[in-house]
């Protein structure tokens, strides 16, 4: 197992914000972090990353502790991909993606020509080389955020971190970044991406981690998770779940917010 994580505690401040959390997933599988705003989706991210300390419980990424990983050796393992990223200079997108390599080679060295072909390769898988020598600050949300999964393939870590990756995407760019992770699982990577939409679990994800107030609500597969008892305990509102057939015959899993019909009263 790629990922394991039990019983994990840790936050701010002394106080925990993530309690007890278990959850694991492995190579080729895409891990969907579901849950309310505030449940302890970012603060668990923050964890598996190193950038907070866990105060009980253990990650452990292919087969070593985590929690006692420099950052090196953790950046060997795991990259992580924002939701928003804003550089102070207009670098190439070449540049952006030759800086997954930062952790193959000291501060002090600059980067060789296998650098250059990492990030080329990089760039070729996503279909986007011809972005190469164009500045990313002059590309759009959805174009970004291709690049810095280019940028994170170039690290050659084994499991990729994606915070709600799509959520300043318009509809289509949704879609085609949905498409593009569960390609990059194909293709082996272990994705635990955070996400406030229930939907896409159901349609792209192999399991299920949905949170509230910073404990696991439920964890497993998609269709044992996403039901409508288990999302009105977590959201608070009622809600249905169903599958649909588009016009090419594929299945589609939506999740609807849903009232009781108003009381209609009539005169006498």
């Amino acid at each position: 197992m790629l990922l394991e994580i039990e019983n994990l505690r840790g936050g701010y401040g002394g106080e925990d914000i993530v309690k007890d959390i278990s959850c694991r997933a492995d190579a080729g599988e895409i891990l969907c972090l579901v849950g309310p705003n505030g449940c302890g989706k970012t603060t668990l991210f923050r964890l598996m990353l190193g950038h907070l300390t866990a105060t009980g419980g253990s990650i452990r990424i292919d087969g070593q502790d985590a929690l006692s990983l420099s950052p090196k050796a953790l950046a060997n393992l795991v990259a992580y991909i924002p939701q928003h990223h804003a550089p102070v200079f207009a670098y190439t997108v070449l540049d952006m993606v030759i800086m997954g390599r930062a952790s193959h080679f000291s501060a002090f060295d600059a980067p060789k020509a296998v650098d250059r072909d990492a990030a080329f390769d990089a760039l070729e898988k996503l279909n986007i080389a011809h972005f190469a020598n164009r500045k990313y600050t002059a590309l759009s949300g959805g174009q970004r955020q291709m690049v810095l999964i280019a940028r994170a393939i170039c690290q050659s870590a084994k499991m990729f971190i994606m915070d709600e990756p799509g959520a300043s995407l318009d509809y289509a760019n949704q879609q085609l970044l949905m498409e593009v992770v569960a390609d990059l699982a194909a293709r082996g990577y272990c994705i635990v991406m955070s996400t406030h939409s229930p939907e896409h679990p159901a349609s792209i994800g192999h399991k299920v981690l949905l949170m509230k107030e910073g404990r696991v609500a439920a964890f497993g597969a998609p269709e044992a998770v996403i039901t409508p008892e288990i999302l009105e305990k977590v959201y608070d509102i009622e809600m249905d779940v169903a599958t649909v057939q588009d016009r090419y015959g594929t299945a589609h899993t939506i999740c609807l917010p849903v009232r009781p019909p108003k009381a209609t009263y009539t005169k006498n």
